[in-house]
């Protein structure tokens, strides 16, 4: 669990930051991201926290992947539109936040399934929300 909010919060950063460290990466790693992502483009790497993290493209999406020392994906990311969210969080989305601007929204793909991430604000706050497996939101700290 601790994991799956260090992602989040990674994810976060990663829409307002662009420069990361390069360091070198095993090739256990880099093997297994070209066998995940076999017709990726530019892949650049960079280390985060205990985690290997990939920029690329693939069909024309810029996605990110987090892998760990062993090689192991842990979680693939990547920025999404309002129409890209399911109906049902697109719904709720705007039933309790409709006053609020979504300045980000991404689509992480975890080994137990698939959650987004809204990063909502107003004139007094900002707030990230990540979505349940019953299509709600819930507020993320």
């Amino acid at each position: 669990m601790k994991k799956i909010i260090s992602i989040a919060m990674i994810l976060v950063a990663f829409s307002t930051a662009h420069a990361f460290a390069q360091a070198p990466t095993p090739s256990v790693v880099v093997g297994s991201f070209k066998h995940k992502f076999a017709n990726a483009d530019r892949p650049s790497w960079a280390v985060v926290k205990d985690l290997y993290r990939v920029d690329f493209s693939l069909q024309n999406q810029s996605l990110i992947a987090f892998f760990n020392a062993d090689g192991e994906l842990i979680a693939s990311s990547r920025n999404i539109t309002l129409m890209q969210l399911p109906i049902s969080l697109n719904s709720s989305l705007e039933t309790h936040f409709g006053n609020f601007t979504v300045s980000s929204l991404f689509e992480v793909d975890e080994h137990d399934g698939i959650y987004y991430y809204a990063k909502v604000s107003n004139q007094k706050s900002e707030i990230l929300l990540k979505s349940t497996s019953y299509g709600d939101w819930v507020t993320k700290q």
